[in-house]
């Protein structure tokens, strides 16, 4: 089943919006990544080692900025056998989707879809 990844440069908006769509579509494997060193950030290296750990194929959002310039990074050196893609939409409302459509067992391509008639 297609995973979701949750990039923010809030610890709390990640994990906010990672509770969101536990309750809303249980039984969707969400991963999120915010903050940090315990503050506002993003680090390259726990998104990389995020993705390197991925046991699945992903859909990926993000908030901001560097959220967006690491999680591209990140993808780029991936050599994984996993399917991961960044989906650009807004983390909550897109991630949202994406977890409805994936409950549902919609595809990977299914699941982007979605999102992108939204957005």
């Amino acid at each position: 089943m297609t995973q979701i990844v949750l990039v923010s440069h809030s610890e709390k908006i990640a994990q906010g919006t990672k509770e969101l769509l536990e309750q809303m579509a249980p039984g969707v494997s969400v991963i999120a990544i915010g903050g940090h060193d315990g503050g506002i950030g993003t680090s390259f290296d726990t998104i990389f080692a995020t993705i390197e750990s991925l046991e699945d194929d992903a859909v990926c959002f993000f908030d901001i900025g560097s959220s967006e310039m690491n999680l591209d990074m990140a993808l780029e050196m991936y050599a994984g056998s996993q399917r991961v893609e960044k989906v650009t939409a807004p983390i909550v409302e897109g991630s949202f989707i994406a977890a409805v459509s994936i409950s549902t067992g919609n595809d990977m391509d299914a699941v982007i879809q979605a999102v992108k008639t939204e957005f």
